[in-house]
């Protein structure tokens, strides 16, 4: 059962020790139904001027992108662009003939075996490069990690295809398609998605990451922090719980059937059988294949994380409850947090 009682400032204690005048902080928002619980910023936006941040404040939210790259892939299969069981191949006929087989499902869901980019190795040709540069990055890896559907594997590599695709059956960039055709008709006006680094809207707080040292650097805005189709997503609380709204408690159909908007929330399987804890963008509570889920909830969530910020996203679905916890403070060890404050609200 939610406790309610004196939650505000029993997060507080939990919170203002690691977020402060004196640190980066974090923009926070509960919520459950129309009830809004927490809604607060913590911590400052910007270190040099001691501005603090605000629930208003734009967000990175990286890897929460996700979900809305599979809405778009799903948006063009409705309008009869696209298949799920179409191959790599189709769209890019010079990779490697390995990769050629692996179909936009496999993508989706992370089973591709595609070689993931975020790897010591291979990211730091990344950091300046457009989405086509990056398509050469990718093609170069070669052949697969494994055989497609035989793992379960996260992939952001696979996410920036995806993104190409959008693009190349849309006729749009990446991140037009998303502001024009997602973002703003679901009410989410105050989101971005940035297709490269000339375009910072203003609304975007400053991200730090912590040194070797210890200190806190603030983080530079190039591909890293803006991301492709894995990632690039700009919001603030009150635009992720209208998404949340439209998700959860809405029978609307603004951009894609509630038919196949419900596919996103069913946990996929490998070619074994194994259930993955995955749909389309949404980890569906846990498996063995990843952590940080709370044990006994129905809850569907993702996190992100890039250079200088941090998103969690959760909801659990039983209890209509809300929580998007998104920072700019790369270095916030975010499962412990997050798991401070659901101890707080389940108390």
């Amino acid at each position: 059962m939610i406790n309610k009682t004196n939650l505000e400032e029993r997060l507080d204690k939990v919170i203002s020790p690691v977020m402060n005048d004196k640190t980066p902080g974090m923009a926070l928002l509960i919520a459950q139904g129309d009830e809004v619980l927490i809604r607060k910023g913590y911590g400052l936006a910007d270190l040099k001027t001691g501005r603090k941040i605000s629930p208003d404040d734009n967000l990175i939210i990286a890897s929460n992108t996700k979900q809305f790259t599979c809405m778009a892939v799903l948006m063009l299969v409705e309008r009869g662009l696209l298949n799920l069981d179409d191959t790599v191949g189709k769209f890019f006929p010079d990779f490697p003939d390995e990769v050629k087989k692996v179909t936009v499902w496999q993508m989706m869901v992370h089973q591709s075996g595609i070689k993931e980019y975020f790897e010591e190795d291979r990211w730091e040709p990344t950091a300046k490069a457009t989405t086509d540069e990056m398509m050469d990055i990718i093609k170069g890896f070669g052949g697969l990690d494994f055989e497609p559907g035989e793992k379960f594997s996260y992939c952001n590599s696979s996410y920036v295809m995806l993104g190409k695709i959008v693009e190349m059956l849309s006729g749009m960039k990446f991140g037009k398609f998303l502001k024009t055709q997602i973002l703003d008709p679901v009410g989410m006006t105050n989101s971005f998605a940035p297709d490269y680094m000339d375009d910072k809207p203003e609304s975007l707080i400053k991200g730090y990451t912590i040194q070797e040292d210890g200190s806190l650097k603030e983080a530079e805005y190039d591909m890293l922090q803006v991301g492709y189709a894995d990632g690039n997503i700009q919001s603030n609380v009150d635009d992720l719980l209208k998404w949340h709204k439209y998700l959860y408690e809405s029978n609307e159909e603004i951009f894609l059937s509630r038919e196949n908007l419900e596919k996103c929330f069913v946990n996929t399987k490998l070619n074994d059988g194994t259930e993955t804890g995955y749909g389309y963008g949404f980890f569906i509570n846990g498996s063995k294949y990843h952590e940080g889920h709370v044990e006994g909830k129905h809850e569907i969530w993702h996190t992100g994380g890039t250079a200088g910020f941090i998103s969690r996203v959760s909801r659990f679905v039983d209890d209509d409850l809300s929580i998007i916890m998104l920072t700019n403070y790369e270095g916030l060890p975010k499962n412990e947090m997050f798991f401070n404050i659901i101890k707080e609200i389940y108390a």
